[in-house]
């Protein structure tokens, strides 16, 4: 039992590593974003058209891992419903590359 336990925390730890290290990335890339001058943003349209993971990693992820970030640092009791109103509470932060259901 200890060494499923000892393998499922080497696990827990590998997984907040790389929240951490992705969070770390796209605040360099945000702060590198800031530098340049601003750019003309895509339609919408061309977003829609990408492959599947270029269209979540550019509407999704961002946003999903700064939720896991949070998520894992607060570990609140009910760790779906925190995701769910951190992602609709910080969702106007990310609007510029999403579109609203509602």
């Amino acid at each position: 039992m200890a060494e499923g336990e000892a393998e499922s925390a080497s696990q827990e730890n590998n997984v907040k590593d790389a929240v951490v290290e992705n969070v770390d990335k796209l605040a360099a890339e945000e702060n590198d974003k800031e530098a340049e001058p601003p750019v003309a943003k895509k339609p919408k349209v061309e977003v829609q058209s990408l492959p599947t993971r270029q269209y979540l990693d550019q509407t999704v992820v961002p946003i999903l891992l700064q939720g896991l970030s949070t998520l894992a640092k607060e570990r609140p009791a009910e760790p779906i419903d925190f995701l769910a109103d951190y992602l609709r509470k910080n969702k106007a932060q990310y609007d510029g590359s999403t579109t609203s259901a509602s």
